[in-house]
């Protein structure tokens, strides 16, 4: 009986292998991307894997590169350049292969490193964002004015005066002490965080989904979405990747957002 069981077994262990080889194992595969679009034209998703980026705003750039003891740690050190490519500013072990930054005032500049853990993505991929850290430097001398960390999935778009603003994803309902308390759902939202009270979050909008909204993806292979940044306002736009024929793809919009960053942001703000 032992002897027949063996072959059996070992037979549906390759079977298992070869089923999973076929389908493959990738973590990441129907998750939200994002893309980040400045006024500028400038755009970054999660297929920039630019070493030097524009900061949006200025003629200056951000540059990661590897540190002395990269081998050891996997950390990066930054890099601040001139319009002509000269190193302005470094500063050690505080870079990552996914910065932003952009132009608030005159010689001030805010600048956003990430940490994502998503595999074969250079980051924006919904809840794979580990923490940020914001930074916020006078480009005169190089001072690092304000810095601080933020918590995982919290998914900074910009700044205006000391308000810095973050996407959060929704949380499903839930369940604890053996289903004796159920923990409502949380819907996905637009809040900021002032530099003078880090730790408190005002709520600017709060979507009308958790996870995503009531749109139709079916004919798409990939759902993101896009933050669009301007001055006073923010859309969030949800599109699918889709075919429209003749071997062209395009991201179509299902539902947009205009978001204004004021303090009646949620009273003012437009669904598509």
């Amino acid at each position: 009986m032992k002897g027949k069981l063996i072959p059996r077994v070992f037979s549906l262990c390759c079977v298992t292998i070869f089923v999973l080889s076929l389908t493959g194992c990738n973590p990441t595969a129907g998750a939200t991307t994002y893309e980040v679009l400045y006024p500028s034209g400038y755009t970054r998703d999660c297929y920039t894997y630019d070493e030097k980026s524009p900061i949006e705003g200025s003629s200056c750039y951000l540059q990661w590169e590897k540190a002395d003891d990269y081998e050891e740690t996997y950390d990066y050190d930054m890099q601040i350049l001139d319009e002509n490519g000269s190193v302005l500013y470094e500063y050690l072990d505080m870079g990552s292969r996914t910065m932003r930054g952009i132009l608030q005032e005159t010689d001030r500049i805010w600048v956003c490193t990430e940490d994502w853990t998503a595999p074969h993505h250079n980051g924006y991929l919904e809840g794979w964002l580990k923490e940020s850290n914001l930074l916020l430097i006078d480009l005169s001398d190089g001072e690092i004015l304000f810095q601080e960390k933020t918590c995982e999935n919290e998914f900074y778009i910009t700044t205006s005066g000391t308000r810095c603003y973050f996407y959060s994803h929704g949380k499903e309902e839930s369940e604890r002490l053996f289903g004796w308390i159920k923990v409502p759902a949380e819907n996905a939202m637009i809040y900021y965080r002032d530099t003078s009270d880090w730790t408190r979050k005002h709520t600017v909008y709060s979507f009308d989904y958790v996870v995503e909204p009531d749109i139709d993806t079916s004919d798409g292979v990939e759902t993101r979405i896009k933050f669009y940044i301007s001055e006073n306002q923010l859309k969030v736009a949800w599109t699918s990747y889709e075919s429209v024929g003749n071997g062209n793809w395009e991201y179509l919009e299902k539902k947009a957002y205009e978001i204004p960053l004021t303090e009646n942001a949620s009273k003012f703000a437009k669904r598509k």
